[in-house]
């Protein structure tokens, strides 16, 4: 087993902290974005509204979550150490395979996990996507942000 990320938030705050830390970031992406697609200044504003930067933000953070990457054995004992229950467990994919990408939510009680044969990045990337839908933008948007 293996880490793969930046960062793994405890609580609601740690979470909300840094996704506030990755708003400029994500509107210095877009904006270098968008000059390297040569948008002069009345395209960018009209192209580029808050909905993209927050996408840009939301994904940011997505991709810089810290998942754990094993065997199926290794998701099932690290399970069993966590703290957590099968009931928190929220699975992409199949049953069938043999490989796991995880990312625990402890403020949330859920671990988000997908399955995946021969490919962690793809597999990695899905679970980031998901664990942001599913948990993470509930958190951020309820709190205004």
């Amino acid at each position: 087993m293996h880490t793969k990320g930046t960062f793994a938030p405890e609580t609601r705050a740690d979470a909300l902290e840094r996704y506030e830390e990755i708003g400029p970031v994500a509107q210095v992406v877009v904006r270098e974005a968008t000059k390297a697609m040569e948008f002069d200044a009345d395209e960018y504003d009209e192209r580029v509204t808050p909905e993209v930067v927050k996408t840009a933000r939301d994904a940011t953070f997505a991709e810089l979550l810290a998942v754990h990457v094993g065997e199926r054995s290794e998701f099932d004992a690290w399970l069993a150490d966590s703290g957590f229950d099968e009931d928190d467990v929220v699975q992409i994919g199949s049953e069938n395979v043999d490989n796991v990408v995880w990312h625990p939510i402890p403020f949330a009680e859920t671990v988000i996990a997908a399955t995946y044969q021969d490919e962690p990045d793809a597999a990695a990337s899905t679970l980031r996507r998901n664990a942001f839908g599913r948990v993470y933008r509930e958190e951020f948007y309820a709190s205004g942000r």
